[in-house]
């Protein structure tokens, strides 16, 4: 074995090793002290968290991380089964369902292989590497902002929200948009070489976003979406100077606040589903283009029409599962986009439009319907894979193999339609994001023309 494996593997066992140490000290000190669930969970979530701030100067490569993390998840596993008693004590006993610990792990492993700068649309987004700041300030805010917002709001929370089956304060988002803004800015003005000006607009921006992630996040989502969707936002946003960011910073506000005033009568379901989908819809438009919105705005708006028709079917938080579908889909093509280096944005198109047109199938009672949105879908795909595309030939190949792909998941959602499937939307995905990953090579001479 060289030395620099072994050194490797010592680094990754040690810090393994170190995870269940704090798990154990942890759960005992909530069980000898009588520790509040709430707190013993954030002390957990603090500890580790800094400790992955660690990361950038412990570890060289992306590998080391991403065992360490793997290793870590089983950890975790073990805390919620065989070792419950010894390590889980101090994370699991609080009353809601949460996968945060989980999903922490999967962040820190992704953010660190991401942390150099780089994007779905590669070709759009040809910057320098803006360094450490794109890791250390993401986990940084989901440390300290995301632990001061939890025990702020469980012990002095008065107006409470609904999200999913729990709830949460908004003295906790505030709390959470205070801190955030004040690391933002000592991070970005410590870390990069942007003006000041620069850097109080986007630390305005960061801390505003976060917080709508974390009043979106529901089941522990947050340790996803507010990493990488920090991730996302600074990594597009960090160098569009004064301009640029006052700009998007009047535009996220205005858009905020008559986020608020639509959703301030709805029920707390359609209020959840409204925040949860404008953010992930501003985090598409933010790391793809603007332009990306339309094919994953008509599935949304295909289940939103089906729903008013058939409102009876639908299970409790359905909509909250497909926006989570629709999450998985844009990640798996970012993530196929940074390991082959190429544009998978054509794929990414297909994808959701034939997931409109599964969609309609499941619901729809009369095929005109499912004929008409399949139209539409492919329609909304056109506008990226044919009209900007000049109207090329490879354009034109790509955009009626693509009605095929719609056209199969069509029929698929209608063979289901009478049967019990009570959460379609994850078959219905994954088939969808299937064929838009099949029909990438299709899309190379595309790029290339």
């Amino acid at each position: 074995m060289s030395p620099d494996l072994a050194t490797s593997l010592a680094k990754i066992a040690g810090s393994v090793a170190l995870l269940a140490f704090v798990l154990w000290v942890v759960s005992l000190l909530a069980k000898l002290l009588k520790i509040e669930a709430e707190l013993s969970r954030k002390l957990i979530h603090i500890s580790l968290g800094l400790y992955c701030l660690t990361f950038p100067l412990v570890f060289q490569e992306a590998w080391e991380v991403g065992a360490t993390c793997g290793l870590a998840l089983v950890v975790f596993l073990l805390a919620r089964g065989a070792a419950a008693t010894s390590l889980g004590g101090g994370l699991h006993a609080v009353e809601r369902k949460s996968y945060g610990e989980l999903l922490f792990a999967v962040s820190v492993a992704l953010l660190f292989w991401l942390k150099d700068g780089h994007f779905v649309s590669i070709s759009m987004h040809e910057k320098a590497p803006p360094g450490p700041v794109l890791y250390v300030l993401p986990i940084l805010i989901l440390t300290l902002c995301d632990a001061a917002s939890a025990l702020v709001g469980s012990r002095y929370g008065r107006r409470k929200f609904q999200i999913e089956e729990g709830s949460k304060s908004v003295e906790g988002v505030v709390v959470f948009a205070v801190t955030a803004w004040l690391l933002s800015l000592i991070a970005i003005l410590l870390m990069t070489d942007i003006g000041r000006g620069e850097a109080v607009l986007l630390a305005f921006i960061t801390a505003v976003f976060g917080a709508l992630l974390e009043g979106a996040s529901w089941r522990g989502l947050d340790n996803l979406f507010i990493p990488l969707g920090l991730y996302f936002l600074l990594s597009n946003l960090l160098y569009l100077g004064v301009p640029g960011l006052a700009t998007i910073a009047g535009f996220f506000l205005v858009a905020l606040l008559a986020l608020l005033w639509v959703s301030r009568e709805r029920p707390g379901e359609e209020r959840h589903f409204l925040a949860a989908g404008a953010t992930l819809f501003f985090c598409i438009a933010i790391f793809a283009e603007p332009a990306s919105i339309i094919t994953p705005a008509v599935a949304v708006a295909t289940y939103v029409a089906a729903a008013a028709v058939r409102n009876g079917d639908r299970p409790a938080f359905d909509a909250l599962t497909l926006l989570l579908v629709i999450l998985a889909i844009a990640m798996m093509f970012f993530v196929v986009s940074h390991v082959a280096r190429i544009d998978t944005i054509f794929g990414f198109n297909l994808s959701f439009a034939a997931l409109s047109a599964g969609i309609s199938a499941r619901f729809a009672q009369r095929s005109w319907r499912i004929v008409l949105v399949v139209m539409l879908a492919w329609a909304a795909m056109s506008v990226r894979t044919y009209w900007s595309e000049a109207q090329s030939p490879p354009a034109l190949v790509f955009t009626l193999a693509g009605l095929g792909g719609i056209i199969v998941v069509a029929v698929a959602g209608w063979l289901i339609r009478h049967r019990d499937h009570g959460r379609p939307w994850v078959m219905l995905g994954a088939l969808s994001m299937m064929i838009g990953l099949a029909f990438i090579p299709l899309s190379i001479p595309l790029m290339l023309s």
